[in-house]
């Protein structure tokens, strides 16, 4: 069954503080600003090692856009710089969870060629 908005929310809330209890991302991890044309912070992505012994198996841990600013193609280029930074450091796959209830990041995924496993999606970084 799956969660409501509100404890979805709250359970990200909670992931994040449990991964940044200093203020900083765990060694290898890496939370990338994403800026409009002028410079400005839309949003931010945070990527790294996933958590099984595949070394080369890496993970979107989070990624938000300012919601005036979405539908505007930051999530896009996010995600796609994303790609190319975790294949420059060894990743062969990136892997993410979507809540269901989040139709529009959904489907962006699976514009970007994510694939359904589970409950997670991921894609082979060839």
């Amino acid at each position: 069954m799956g969660q409501t908005p509100e404890d979805a929310y709250r359970h990200a809330d909670e992931s994040m503080a449990h991964s940044f209890p200093s203020g900083a991302p765990r060694p290898g991890h890496v939370v990338l600003d994403v800026v409009d044309g002028t410079g400005a912070a839309v949003g931010y992505l945070w990527i790294g090692p996933g958590t099984s012994d595949d070394a080369g198996a890496w993970w979107v841990w989070d990624i938000a856009i300012d919601a005036d600013e979405r539908g505007r193609g930051f999530g896009r280029m996010a995600m796609v710089l994303g790609e190319e930074y975790a294949r420059a450091q060894g990743a062969h796959t990136l892997g993410l969870s979507v809540f269901g209830f989040n139709t529009g990041a959904r489907g962006l995924y699976e514009s970007l060629g994510y694939e359904t496993a589970s409950v997670k999606t991921l894609k082979r970084l060839g």
